[in-house]
């Protein structure tokens, strides 16, 4: 029998997304799941949500809190042997769980991660993303540039068991998910099944295409690194942080001591960006030089 899969999803908005998203986990290939859905305190009725799915779920209701409270709260009821993410807006197709499964258990695998297509409904289109390189030991990789976006994520839940630590930081209201990967994936080495079995639904509002939010981000990483919570960071990493710290109280300053408006800013955050990202690009590929192949399928 194939082993129990805990599948979490949380929710905020949109409910018929939130349909499709359990449907493609109902279609998938694979034949063992418990299906745990976070209410983030949505204002949205779920009645006939709940009236077409109540039976073949595991539905949780809480106060507003964000997305990492959401995902912790199902982390309390999940029983699988083994635990993945789904966004209520994102597709898993139909042979994602069967291969992803069958090929961690193939290079016994902690953790493991697949191919993805960033997905633009209204234009019917699908791009095949590049993270060919983001595999095996990406901890400091996963600093600078680690593609696993979290719908594509399964980890098992004896990581989870064995380190308290794992969870999603509740203080940032971004990169929750990249955090805790960090955290991971200090002890654990990443697999990656390179072929697109997710789908990332884009929309105008994605958070990663603000320079604000990702200044914001890198300097509360680099926060959580002097306070000791992330370990082993060498200094020239911890001067790409510092780097994207500058870059954020310096936007910080043109918002709230001159009032710059919020597009002229993100078109300044935009140029301070480019060097440390160059960098960061750089180092990126000098990290991927000699990685064990063992966890590349």
């Amino acid at each position: 029998m194939n082993p129990l899969v805990s599948v979490v999803i949380p929710f905020y908005n949109r409910v018929d997304w939130l349909c499709e998203a359990v449907e493609s986990v109902l279609n998938q290939t694979y034949d063992n799941f418990e299906i745990i859905v976070v209410n983030d305190g949505s204002p949205e009725n779920v009645d006939d949500f709940l009236s077409q799915y109540g039976d073949k779920i595991i539905y949780k209701y809480k106060e507003n809190g964000g997305a990492a409270t959401a995902r912790n709260l199902a982390l309390k009821y999940a029983t699988g042997e083994y635990i993945a993410f789904l966004d209520s807006d994102d597709l898993w197709l139909p042979e994602k769980t069967q291969n992803q499964i069958t090929f961690m258990e193939d290079c016994s695998a902690k953790w493991s991660h697949t191919g993805y297509y960033n997905w633009y409904p209204s234009e019917h289109k699908l791009i095949k993303m590049n993270n060919r390189r983001h595999f095996g030991d990406v901890y400091l990789q996963s600093f600078l540039s680690l593609k696993a976006p979290t719908p594509a994520i399964v980890i098992k839940k004896e990581c989870f068991d064995k380190h308290p630590d794992f969870y999603f930081p509740e203080d940032l209201k971004y990169g929750q998910d990249s955090a805790l990967w960090s955290k991971i994936a200090y002890h654990y080495p990443l697999a990656l099944l390179n072929k697109p079995l997710v789908k990332i639904r884009q929309r105008g509002s994605n958070a990663d295409l603000s320079s604000i939010i990702r200044f914001n981000v890198k300097s509360f990483i680099l926060k959580k690194i002097k306070e000791g919570i992330y370990t082993d960071i060498p200094f020239y990493i911890k001067s790409i942080f510092k780097a994207y710290e500058l870059g954020n109280r310096f936007l910080s300053f043109l918002h709230n001591k001159l009032g710059l408006k919020k597009n002229s800013i993100e078109i300044i955050g935009k140029i301070l960006w480019i060097t440390p990202y160059i960098v960061e690009r750089i180092y990126v590929l000098i990290l991927f030089i000699g990685k064990d192949k063992k966890y590349y399928r």
